[in-house]
């Protein structure tokens, strides 16, 4: 005779095998796709790999500064240097503050790593972050870059959108960085998280970075920027 919860232990048991594989199919591209890349070490991204554009001019060699006496943030959350570099760009040219989301917790990368990170933002998980220094309300603009994990917005950058719902003003754009997403579709997420649609939304992708197509970086800089004048 079986003891109780026997049979639904071996049950749920016989369940992880299954999870196991259904994580494996809907994450593994993506991670295989960053880890596997030449670029992972500058890459933010776990659907495929961006370059940081480390190698870039200076931003202000090719776009001048704007000048137009508002007060704007640029907030991003970058867990190597391709979204680090545009959001910098960004604010360089809108003489904006900017602000770093740090996550309030240790991320070991490899393969492991991105899976479970990718996990995350698949299943629309928030990670703790620590207290942003920064209040979006006192100021008249804001720009929002983000990565990409598994062709979702990362968990801190959730994390950040949530905290600060309703308080995000009128001038609202949204960044995304990302190997091969749909920046729409990740704008539009953003939008729900934070209870506010974007004036513009940009999506940089791996070829941008690259130097002989530096004009479509630049393209997408200006095209914040243009909505911010």
């Amino acid at each position: 005779m079986q003891k109780p919860g026997h049979h639904q232990s071996r049950a749920q048991g016989s369940l992880w095998p299954a999870v196991y594989i259904l994580l494996s199919v809907v994450l593994l591209p993506g991670a295989a796709g960053c880890s596997g890349s030449p670029e992972a070490e500058n890459s933010d991204t776990v659907s495929g790999a961006s370059r940081s554009g480390e190698s870039s001019p200076a931003i202000f060699e090719e776009i001048p500064p704007l000048e137009n006496g508002r007060r704007i943030l640029v907030v991003y959350f970058s867990s190597r240097n391709a979204t680090k570099r545009v959001a910098e760009d960004i604010a360089a040219v809108l003489q904006a503050d900017i602000e770093r989301i740090v996550e309030n917790k240790t991320r070991k990368w490899g393969f492991f790593g991105f899976m479970l990170a990718g996990a995350a933002s698949s299943f629309r998980m928030a990670s703790p972050i620590v207290p942003p220094a920064r209040d979006p309300a006192s100021y008249e603009a804001v720009v929002v870059c983000t990565p990409i994990w598994a062709w979702n917005m990362t968990p801190p950058m959730r994390s950040w959108l949530r905290l600060n719902k309703g308080k995000l003003p009128r001038l609202t754009a949204y960044v995304t960085v990302s190997g091969n997403t749909d920046p729409d579709k990740v704008a539009s997420a953003m939008a729900k998280e934070s209870g506010r649609t974007p004036i513009a939304v940009a999506g940089f992708v791996d070829r941008d970075f690259e130097d002989g197509n530096r004009p479509l970086y630049l393209g997408k800089i200006r095209s914040i920027v243009d909505r911010l004048r």
